[in-house]
């Protein structure tokens, strides 16, 4: 029984860490805002879609803009 309230918590975190969740990259380069949305991204599909705007990210740089994950 003095386990129980630890491994709720343990069922918590990782109940909501494996949740879908929509994440957005937001792209400004030489005042144009462009916005790509992964809908309901998990595991490595998140992993992707973010490295994508890790990616991305250095390419505006060098055109003096940016990206972020929002």
């Amino acid at each position: 029984m003095k386990y129980l309230p630890t491994l709720a918590l343990f069922g918590l975190i990782i109940g909501l860490a494996s949740c879908s969740q929509d994440t957005t990259c937001t792209c400004e380069i030489a005042g144009e805002t462009t916005t790509s949305t992964c809908e309901g991204c998990t595991g490595d599909d998140l992993e992707a879609f973010e490295a994508a705007c890790t990616a991305s990210d250095a390419v505006a740089q060098i055109a003096g803009g940016s990206c972020s994950i929002d």
